[in-house]
């Protein structure tokens, strides 16, 4: 395997995971007190990546969008990086 076909599978593998754990996330919200390790997980490692985003949500505001403007930056960011190469 060869450099370039390595950080393309990164790079898929990566938004990939994003993703799903973002979507988890979003499923997770409309459970009530879904408290575990999974949860817990997923929460941890999405948080990050959503916390810089949400300070843009207008205050106040009962719908979250940073969900979905991650996951079409991430989109974004990956297309840009895989046409790179």
């Amino acid at each position: 395997m060869n450099t370039s076909t390595f950080i393309v599978n990164t790079v898929d593998f990566l938004s990939s995971a994003i993703f799903v754990l973002i979507f988890i996330r979003i499923i997770l919200s409309w459970i009530p007190s879904a408290k575990n390790p999974l949860t817990q997980f997923v929460f941890d490692v999405t948080e990050p990546i959503l916390k810089p985003i949400r300070r843009f949500n207008p205050k106040g505001s009962p719908l979250d969008l940073s969900p979905i403007i991650v996951i079409i930056l991430i989109e974004i960011i990956r297309n840009v990086i895989l046409r790179m190469l």
